[in-house]
Formats: C-alpha cells, structure tokens, sequence
C-alpha cells in the first residue's frame, strides 16, 4: 500500500495522480480504522468503549481481554482524543508495567480471590498525591517540583484492590480555589479542558476526571469535591459522580481545601462502576481521623449488595422547586425533568412535593468566609509536609504566581488566594460563622428530612450541592439527558450522612429505568485524517513541518539552525518540544526508539524560554540551551523518567542522583525529552538480543524497517534519524554508538574513555564504557560533546581524560577544510571486504578519492598487526564478563530502591517474568557466564587484559606512529562483515561514525574515522569537512 502511494505521488501530478493519491489515502484511512477495531474483535471482544468493570472482568476470566490490551487502548485513546479535550494532565510511565503484573497476578491467583478493580485502569485527580512518577500539582507550576511523603490514602486502597494508576486528570486549578475568574476546568500546566458533547465548559473542578471517562480515555476515575466539584462536571459530561459523606473516604495526601467539607469519590460512566470504586476507597485511614467516625456508616458487605434494578420501590423523595428546579425557559430540560419524576413515580417511589429548605440562600452567604480560613490554615498544613517543594506556604504560591505571571496567567487573578491569606485563623467571628452553618443546616436540611421522612430529595443538576457540601452530606448524581443547547445535565439524589445505601438503590434504579448515557459523539476526525497525510507526505521526497505563522521548518534542522530561529522568534521551546511530541506520538509506535516521554518536557520548555527572554545577552546561553534530548534509558535521570536499561526488572528502580552527563546538559539549558530504547542491558544480557528491549519492544530502522538498526543504542539513533527529537545521547562499550548510527544515517561520537562521566550510567565495563553524542550532523554532535565532558569527582577516569579536552571547546575544529594535510590509514584487510558488492566498493572507492581531493594524504593498505586474534574478542570478552559482574553489582547497591541488588537477582527476575522478558526466546547467556565468574580478577582474567593491552600497543599504536597518522578509516558497521569498534573499544580510543551511502536495498552505511586517545580534535576536523564535502544524509524512506 505504501509503496503505490509513493509511486502515484511520485507521477508528475498527471490527471489521475491527484485524486488516485486521495483514494490511496482514504483505503489507508479506512484501512487503520478497521484494524483498530479488528485488534479488539481479534479477542471476541465487542468492543472496549463504554464497556463497564463488571464486562472486562468477564473478558479477563474468559481470556477475550487482557490488562496490558485495556491499557494499550486508552493510552492510544488519550494520544487520539486528549490533545483537544485536555483530560488527562500526566500518564503514568508505569501503566503498562503495572499491567503486566495484573495479567500475571490474574493468571496465579484463585478465582474470586481477586477485587472488581483488579487490572481496571483509573485516573487520578491531580490533587491526590501519588508516590510513583506521576506529579502532584493541583494543575499549577508551583507545585510541579514538589516530592509527597506517600500515596494518598485512597490511592494506597486502590493499589491494594489492584487498580492500575493510568495517569492523572486534569483539574480546575488548585480545585478552583485560585480566583473566581478563572474558566472552569483550566488550569495552567495544560491548559482549557473540553466537554466532549459540546467542546465548551465541562465544569469543574474535577473535570478531567468526568472528561476523561466520557470519552472513554479511562474505564473509571476519582475525583475531589469541597462544593460541587465531582456533582458538577459528572452532570455536564454525562457520567455518574458520587460525592461520599465527608470522612467515609480518606482526605490524607488530597491537595486541600477544608476538612470540613473535601471529600474524595468516584466518577464513571455507570452507577455501578462508581459503586465497585467506592467499596475499593472506604474505609479508616489513620492519617485522617474523620474516617475513624464515618467507617461507622460503612455496611457489612460493601455497596455493590445495593445495585437493585427495583431500588426505587417505597422510597420517599423530596421535591424542593425552589430554587432548584429554575429552567430558565429551558422548556426541553423541564419537560426531561418532569417526565424524570413520573418515572420514579412509576418504578414505586413516593414523591413529596413543592417542598422548602429553611434559610437556603443564608447558608450560600456564610460558606466562603469559613472556606477562607480553612484552606490557608489546610493548604499551608499540607505545604509543609511535603518531602520537598518550591513553595512551603500559601503566600509563597501567591509569590509564585506573581513571579511567573504569564505561566500562571494571572489575567485571571488570584483573589480568593489573596483573600485567604489576609484572614488568622479560627477566631471568633470565624466560629460564630461556622456554628451559623451547623445551625441552618440543622434547621434547614435536615429538618426537611427527618420532617418528611425523606430517603432523598430529587434535584437537576448539581444545584443542590452547596446544602451537600456545608453539611457533609452525599449525593450521587446520573445522567438525566440533554437541554436545548445539546448540553448534557443530570438529576441529582441526596441524603443525610450516611444514607449512600439508599442513593445507590435509588441511582441504580433510575439509571436502569431510564438508561439515558451514551458517549460523546466528538471524534478527531481531521485531526486523524491530517495525522495520516503528514505520515504519507513523510514518507516522500518532499515535505517539510513549519512552525505556524513562521517560514522555519523543524524538520532536520540543526541546532545552529534551532538558535537562529530562537533569536529571530520564528520559534519558542515549546513549538519544537511540541513537535517533537507529536512526531513521537505518530511514528513511535512503529519505530519504538523512544521508551518514554519525560512529563516535564513543556514546562521545561517554557522555562528555557522564560530563561531566553530574561538574558539581556543570547550569547550568555549555552548552544544546548532550550533544545530537547533524549537520553538512552541506561542513563540515569533523577526525575519522573525511569532508568531501567529496557528491563522490567529496573523498573521500580529509584537512582539517587542525575547521571554525571545528565548534570552537566541540565547546566547547559538542554531539555530531556525522554528515554532512548535500547538493546536490553546494553545488549549484554544475550548474544541473541538486537534493538529489543521487554519494556520497549523491537526497534526498527527508518529506512528499511526489516533492516537491523543496530544496538545497543539503537533508539537513540533510531530517533534522530527519524526526527522524532534534535539530538541524543548513547553509550558504547564495544560499536554502541558507531554502530547504530551507521546503520541509521547520523553521526555518532564515541569519545576517548573517561572524556565523558560514566558515572550514573548502568555499566558493562568501566575500562571500556564511554558516553557520547549521537546526532543528524557532525556539528550537532560536536555541540553535546561540548556541554558533556569534562571533570567529574564520582568517575576517576574523567580526572585524567580532563587533560585531552582543548581550550576553547570542540566548536573550533568545525573546519569545512578540515581535511586538508591529514594523514589517514586505510586499513583495507580486513575492513574493506565488500565480497562481490559492487555497489559499496564504487562508494568508497569514490569516498577515497574524495578525501584525496580535500587534501588528505592516504597511507593505503595500512595493517594492524594481529588484528585477527583482536577481532577474534577472546581476551576480551573474558574480561567483560567479570567486570560486568562487579560494575552492575556496584550499582544496583548504591541505587535508593530497586526490585533487584545484584546481577543473581537480575537473572532470577528474569526466570520468574520469563514471558514478560522474553527468556525462552532470547535467554540470558552472558548474564549466566558472569555470573559464574567469581567477581575478581583471577589469573585467566588478567592474561586477557595483559593480552589486550599488548595487542593494541602492538596494534594500532604501532600503527599509528608508523605512518605518521591522524586517523585510521575504515567503512562502518554493515558496509562489511567486520568493524574497527572492537580496537577502539578495547584500547579505549575515539571514533567518529559519519553517513556515507546506501547499500542496494536502502539501508544507510557510514564510515568510521577513529584515533588514539585525545585526538578528537583532528577527528572532528576530518569528519566535519567529509561531511560538507560529500552531504550523504537524507530523512528516512520508511521503506518496507
């Protein structure tokens, strides 16, 4: 299909060419969305939109269905549907791990024995702490640094239940409690949230959670309510909400705002998923003591014994018409509701109407001023006793806001923070309001319901929520319909204290009789058209990706390029970081080079163009400064991102500090955008193992996706060749680097050892392993390798490499005459084996006389004395395997926290999640070797390093001095049967990989420049001018 849509575009825009190319892209359309269906049908599955908990629980037992597959698609439906209706702030990088485990649980533990929200993805409000490495920041940059001490109470109950944390919903910001201005459901970190029927106000402040499960991004989610924040957007979005009675679910770890009133519950698309929740939530919590009291309403048996379809039958209802039943008009709402109130007539209730509550609007006037109190009092409570955080009180958010004005936009005010701040406590006046309170509620309320004898009243909308709130009384709310303006509503059902058995008897009942909720009909469908075409035009020669209202294209830009365009505002961080993003999200899923995306990565964006707008002078910034990149997954970042080598058995892994070469790019002003896939632990795990990864799956080259990509940093080079990020960074213990970049058309770096910090870095060999750039250019590459070396006190080998690195930086040696007078080895045996492929011969044949041209002088037929015992690896590959052993043993016990502590651990993981990690296809061969060595140097080990040492004095050196040279090439990777990376590897020496060709099929070959130790200099010079002279690289073809 692919290949026709790229022959009819490739016609000269004959008659047909035009609208064949269209048709060719409707099949593709229409195509994708059949196999998108047909990957759920494939299981006998229907469907998973709208499903409920109880259907995939059935799915799970009949094996139809799996965690990891109900995952997998509402993370594909958040990459879809979020970036318009802005309902989930954060995923949670550990989704599919924690999946995986359920899917394992779920296959080891009895039947029965496992709760309903067992394997049930949930989003979380992002006002309820959770201890993982998903933020906690009530919507606002204030918070976005700060650490919590655990997970929020409900939280520790839904990880007991089994419920996967897929990510966090969007909020109103701070609960809607910063300004009385501020749109409902916005909040500075994303952005307007959008109600899926109507792309207009979803209500707040638990919007994202009613959003997000609207739309099917979620099978079920918790939100917070202090006043009509659960009751308010699960009516306008057409779900069920139920706001508990205060206490009955913990409050501990919930950004506050008053004890008083704040309570946690469910939101869902049925009555009973939010009852299957709240059964999972209830319950004592010693961090909060109004649970203490409230577990006293909880009935033996849990909730879901009150999901009766006939729950209607003999209960009394209270009708209050004023001022709740006010339409305005509205004359279809009122209609719906009425018609409402003859069906609960018919399914057996008893309805009073016409009633009143006493002093209603009085109890509207006294709310705020306790409120006010409350939450400085509550805020700066819970300020303090996070682990860490930018802001400690409310007047420091105040500060905050003030400082970053337009992050915040603070057009929309903080009033009700600054009216907070001015008050001092709990005193008299404040006492008399909050007695005032208990008095009309007392009198009001619940007079009307033990007068009547009520089990509920009845009301539309969430207009009753204030009375709810103020007297710490539930509510469940059900979708009742749609009012003139399509806008969905829903009828709400409260009660006294503890009356949530009655309220799930009589939602259920409703919802039953009626069965009014069916889903958004919003759907993208431009914005999966437009996605489609970008992949098509991506595929052909042309094409570029322009910033919007600018003439810059990001596409394989450079990053002198990039600062250019900073400079002139043609672009901001956030546009490319943007970019990126969205090229992550269309080509990853095929390609994989990316095993996460860091949720930071546009707030750091935004900061690095604060930083640029606030420097007087651009040329105080680093050339690094606000551009993104991506770090292969064996570098250790102390951030939200995983450092995990691709192993599941890393995953829970907690690094106690950023690795030595992650520091120095944060010093510099460089964005991390993510982590680089990779060969599973460097791909010394097995000999078998290429590209793949447990977590990240099989890598493929852009170019020709059935060709190898090489390893082990293999995303890395995967993702810039791609354009899916500016720059990268890999490692290498023996052609990590050079190999991958060969094979991916860019140019890698692999510096002499000790030039760049391995410290951080999950090792295979401290004698071998280095850290280097791997980038579309030579000057891309040679601006990281500029920020990342130099002196670092927790690796030695950097202190005696420092004396390598020029005054001035590598920048300097960027000469388009770069070759002129270098003396250059080719060392055609046995590097230059082409067999009988003619094709590569012509290329470097032509390669050769290029560098002739330039001015270089070359010493032909250059041998390396016994390069066959060298290439053979014995010696060295003996001295892997035991330094493996100690350098991994080493750093799994100086991490914070990890499931695994030595390499035996690593290797019993592996055998217990043997399908998770792939063992009876890929085994663990060399982990098992190493493990057998006795983890010190013995007699056989040193012989092999004597052996190398001597093999390269006697080798390259030799050589090298011989002839007077400034560097050996020899043809990458792949371009032969043998590389030079094992004598650079071995000797510890530099190389530079540079694009140099296409074989037959498509698939990119480079050319190797490599030196002693410290001659990166002459390297870089040599590689930069090959580069301009010959322009080799060209974007991907994705061919098949």
């Amino acid at each position: 299909m692919s290949q026709l849509a790229m022959t009819s575009m490739a016609t000269k825009y004959s008659p047909l060419s035009f609208p064949v190319f269209f048709l060719i892209l409707l099949l593709i359309l229409l195509a994708t969305i059949s196999s998108r269906d047909q990957a759920i049908k494939a299981h006998d599955f229907s469907s998973i939109r709208e499903v409920t908990v109880h259907d995939i629980q059935l799915a799970f037992k009949q094996n139809q269905l799996t965690s990891r597959k109900l995952v997998e698609f509402y993370l594909n439906e958040i990459s879809r549907l979020n970036p318009d209706l802005k309902g989930v702030l954060e995923v949670n990088p550990d989704a599919l791990y924690q999946a995986d485990k359920a899917d394992l649980e779920r296959n080891s533990k009895a039947p029965g024995s496992l709760s309903p929200l067992h394997g049930i993805p949930i989003l979380v409000k992002d006002n309820i702490a959770t201890k993982d490495k998903l933020k906690t920041t009530a919507g606002s940059y204030a918070l976005l640094d700060s650490v919590v001490p655990r997970d929020a109470g409900v939280v520790t109950k839904l990880r007991e239940a089994g419920a996967i944390i897929l990510g966090k919903a969007t909020l109103s910001e701070w609960s809607h409690y910063r300004s009385n201005n501020a749109p409902s459901g916005w909040n500075a970190r994303l952005g307007q949230g959008k109600n899926p029927y109507t792309m207009g106000d979803p209500c707040g402040s638990s919007s994202g959670s009613a959003i997000s499960v609207a739309a099917n991004m979620a099978a079920v989610s918790i939100g917070t309510e202090t006043n009509g924040s659960i009751l308010c957007p699960s009516s306008m979005n057409l779900v069920v909400g139920i706001k508990p009675t205060v206490g009955l679910t913990s409050r501990a770890g919930v950004i506050p705002i008053s004890q008083r009133q704040d309570s946690v519950g469910p939101i869902c698309r049925t009555v009973a998923d939010a009852v299957y929740v709240l059964d999972a939530i209830v319950g004592i919590d010693v961090n909060d003591n109004a649970t203490i009291e409230s577990s006293r309403f909880i009935p033996k048996g849990g909730y879901a014994q009150f999901l009766k379809a006939d729950g209607l039958r003999g209960k009394r209802l209270g009708i209050v018409r004023d001022p709740f039943y006010n339409f305005s008009n509205d004359t279809i709402e009122s209609q719906t509701v009425e018609q409402h109130l003859n069906t609960l007539r018919q399914q057996g209730a008893s309805l009073v109407d016409n009633l009143k509550i006493a002093n209603v609007f009085r109890m509207y006037s006294c709310e705020q001023t306790a409120l006010a109190t409350e939450f400085k009092i509550c805020i700066n409570e819970y300020l303090k006793e996070l682990e860490a955080s930018p802001i400690r009180s409310l007047a420091d958010v105040i500060a905050f806001n003030k400082k970053n004005s337009d992050l915040e936009r603070l057009d929309y005010g903080q009033d009700l923070f600054i009216e907070a701040e001015a008050t001092n406590g709990i005193g008299n006046a404040e006492k008399a309001v909050l007695e005032k309170l208990s008095e009309l509620t007392r009198e009001g309320f619940v007079e009307l319901m033990t007068k009547n004898k009520l089990d509920a009243i009845v009301t539309p909308k969430s207009s009753v929520s204030t009375i709810l709130a103020i007297g710490g009384f539930p509510g469940v709310i059900v979708p009742a319909g749609f009012d003139s303006n399509s806008v969905p509503f829903g009828l709400c059902f409260g009660g006294l204290q503890g009356s949530e058995p009655k309220l799930i008897e009589i939602a259920y009942g409703f919802e039953q009789a009626t069965k009014i909720r069916k889903p958004p009909k919003f759907e993208p469908h431009f914005r999966f058209f437009s996605s489609l075409l970008l992949i098509l035009l991506s595929i052909l020669p042309s094409g570029s990706h322009s910033v919007t209202g600018h003439s810059f294209s990001i596409e394989e830009a450079s990053v002198h390029d990039i600062q250019l365009a900073f400079k002139r505002n043609q672009l901001t961080s956030r546009q490319l970081v943007e970019f990126y993003l969205k090229q992550i999200k269309r080509f990853n899923p095929i390609l994989k080079g990316v095993i996460e995306v860091n949720p930071e990565a546009l707030y750091l964006a935004d900061k690095a163009d604060s930083e640029r707008k606030a420097k007087t002078h651009a040329g105080t910034l680093s050339g690094l400064h606000g551009i993104p990149i991506l770090i292969k997954d064996n570098i250790a970042t102390k951030d939200k991102l995983n450092t995990t080598a691709g192993s599941y058995a890393l995953l829970g892994s907690v690094v106690p500090r950023d690795a030595g070469v992650v520091s120095k790019l944060r010093k510099a002003g460089a964005i991390i955008i993510g982590k680089a896939s990779l060969s599973e632990w460097s791909q010394f795990r097995s000999f078998n193992v290429s590209s793949w990864s447990a977590r990240g799956g099989q890598g493929r080259n852009p170019y020709v996706l059935s060709a190898d990509p090489c390893g082990s940093s293999s995303g890395s080079a995967i993702s810039v060749a791609a354009n899916l990020v500016t720059v990268s960074l890999g490692t290498e213990t023996d052609g990590s680097i050079i190999c991958p970049s060969n094979s991916n058309s860019v140019v890698g770096i692999k510096p002499t050892i000790g030039l760049t910090s391995r410290a951080g870095v999950i090792p295979v060999s401290p004698r071998q392993d280095t850290v280097g750039p791997i980038c579309r250019t030579v000057s891309d590459a040679v601006y990281v390798l500029d920020e990342i070396v130099g002196q670092d006190q927790n690796d030695i080998a950097t202190i005696e490499a420092s004396k390598y690195i020029p005054r001035g930086g590598y920048k300097q040696f960027l000469k388009v005459n770069g070759l002129k007078g270098k003396r250059l080895g080719i060392v055609r045996k046995p590097f230059f084996n082409f067999d009988n492929d003619t094709l590569l011969k012509k290329i470097f044949k032509q390669h050769l006389d290029t560098l002739r041209q330039e001015g270089a002088i070359l010493a032909d037929n250059v041998e390396i004395a016994n390069i066959d015992l060298i290439l053979s690896s014995y010696s060295e590959y003996t001295a892997l395997l035991i330094e493996l052993k100690w350098s991994l043993n080493k750093y799994l016990k100086e991490l914070v926290a990890s499931p695994v502590r030595t390499l035996a651990d690593a290797i019993a993981f592996n055998n217990k999640f043997s399908d998770l990690e792939k063992i009876k296809k890929y085994g663990q061969n060399i982990f098992l070797e190493s493990q057998a060595t006795n983890g010190s140097a013995g007699n056989k080990e040193k012989a092999a390093l004597l052996d190398m040492a001597w093999l390269t004095r006697d080798g390259i050196v030799k050589s090298m001095k011989e002839y007077n040279l400034d560097a050996l090439v020899t043809p990458g990777l792949g371009a032969s049967d043998v590389s030079i990376t094992t004598v650079l590897a071995i000797g510890g020496f530099p190389g530079i990989s540079v694009p140099a060709g296409y074989d037959s099929k498509g698939v990119p070959i480079g050319i190797c420049f490599g030196g002693l130790k410290g001659s990166e200099p002459k390297l870089i010079e040599i590689a930069y001018g090959f580069e301009k002279t010959t322009k080799i690289r060209k974007p991907p073809s994705f061919k098949p």
